[in-house]
């Protein structure tokens, strides 16, 4: 029996690629989105959470099954095979999950504290461990958010936001900002 497969992916490449994606995801705290309800209890006014997420990605997996075979005659003398029936198939089509929707959250910092000063000391600070090449701008361009994302790809976090602990580790910002999240 043979079987013909088909697999068309409906996730875009833009999503698994460090480029620019179709989600950007958005900083949530409680004076942009008070009643949120993914927001930690503990959460005070000004903090500010990184949400982000990658949607599924399902594949159509389409299938012809042989219901009956094809009816073939031989000339004896001639040794030729003719067809008298041709085979039928059934077509199916499935889609399965090949990966799971993801969704993240996590402390991040807050808009307002995106200072020329503080841009810039980020763009140095990528450029120090060989993420980001470009000018010190002190402006949060795609290059910049491109060079985040995948430094924060070790972190197992795929977002251009800047998480709590990047700053953090590049010193952008003190522990004790953030130490009344961990209370």
């Amino acid at each position: 029996m043979t079987r013909h497969r088909q697999i068309l992916s409906l996730a875009t490449l833009a999503l698994l690629t460090c480029g620019t994606s179709a989600h950007a995801g958005q900083i949530v705290s409680r004076l942009t989105h008070p009643d949120h309800a993914k927001l930690p209890e503990n959460a005070g006014p000004t903090d500010c959470f990184g949400h982000e997420f990658t949607p599924a990605v399902i594949e159509t997996i389409t299938e012809k099954i042989p219901l009956k075979p094809a009816r073939l005659a031989v000339d004896l003398e001639t040794g030729e095979t003719t067809v008298i029936r041709k085979a039928t198939f059934k077509t199916m089509t499935m889609q399965r999950i090949v990966t799971p929707r993801n969704e993240q959250w996590f402390p991040a910092v807050c808009p307002h504290k995106y200072t020329e000063d503080f841009v810039q000391s980020l763009q140095r600070a990528l450029q120090a461990r060989g993420f980001y090449s470009g000018a010190l701008t002190g402006w949060m361009d795609e290059e910049t958010k491109i060079a985040v994302k995948l430094y924060q790809r070790k972190l197992d976090l795929d977002s251009p936001i800047v998480a709590k602990a990047t700053a953090e580790e590049f010193g952008l910002v003190s522990h004790s900002d953030f130490d009344k999240l961990k209370q």
